[in-house]
């Protein structure tokens, strides 16, 4: 079994009507998403900017500012399964309808817009990576952010994940209804957190898919659970907070 430590200082999440500790805590309870909640503040990203920037975007970004003011981040990990899935749909149809593409709607439609954002909005010229590997996406992040803090211990990491539901087009894949949402960790070296992983048996039933494993890791960090697992088609994901 493959397993990677790290230490999460702080985290925090958002989605429409969730982002203190006590929402998630009853959303991780009762899995029901709130009803008429009041829009999301953006007030992190600078107005003229945020008016470009699709609602994903800004859910990370906002996130992601939020959490790292005052932070020393040496590293940033920007993971999105999907990303802007909803831009790139969009333009491929416009191109397809004859129009012209926008350099604008281009730009904001690939993978790594929200992380090359964060970088001009905070005028740091850090280390960013942005990633995405299927139903795992969370979890390589955590691996990246793992490796980099073992070869540089006294650093501090800035992972953000990030998706929201699939386009029209695409919403035979879909697995389970959810909310578009953002998680932001602050990561530092040490072992208050083990990871450990392991193939799953092919010869086993298949894996049912449910939220996105982002979801499933809000609602045991929400509820302060010391071990926990998640599972998917490739591997089986096992969580141990190390008191």
């Amino acid at each position: 079994m493959n397993s990677v430590h790290f230490t999460i200082n702080q985290w925090e999440a958002r989605s429409l009507g969730l982002s203190s500790l006590a929402e998630w805590q009853q959303w991780a309870i009762t899995k029901n998403w709130p009803q008429a909640p009041e829009p999301i503040v953006f007030d992190k990203i600078p107005p003229m900017m945020r008016r470009r920037m699709s609602n994903l975007t800004k859910l990370a970004l906002q996130t992601a500012l939020h959490i790292s003011e005052q932070q020393q981040i040496d590293y940033i990990i920007f993971s999105s399964r999907h990303g802007e899935l909803h831009r790139t749909v969009n333009l491929v149809e416009s191109i397809i309808e004859g129009d012209d593409a926008s350099p604008i709607a281009f730009s904001q439609s690939v993978h790594n817009t929200a992380a090359g954002l964060y970088t001009i909005i905070t005028k740091q010229p850090i280390p960013v990576t942005s990633l995405s590997a299927a139903e795992h996406t969370l979890h390589s992040a955590f691996i990246e952010a793992a490796c980099y803090l073992s070869e540089n211990p006294d650093h501090q990491v800035l992972l953000v994940d990030f998706d929201e539901p699939l386009p029209e087009q695409y919403q035979e894949f879909e697995t389970q209804p959810h909310q578009g949402y953002a998680f932001s960790a602050i990561l530092s070296a040490g072992s208050s957190y083990t990871l450990q992983w392991n193939k799953t048996d092919k010869s086993s039933k298949e894996v049912t898919m449910g939220y996105p494993q982002t979801l499933d890791l809000i609602k045991h960090l929400a509820l302060g659970d010391a071990t926990f697992s998640l599972s998917d088609q490739r591997n089986h994901w096992h969580w141990v907070q190390n008191k």
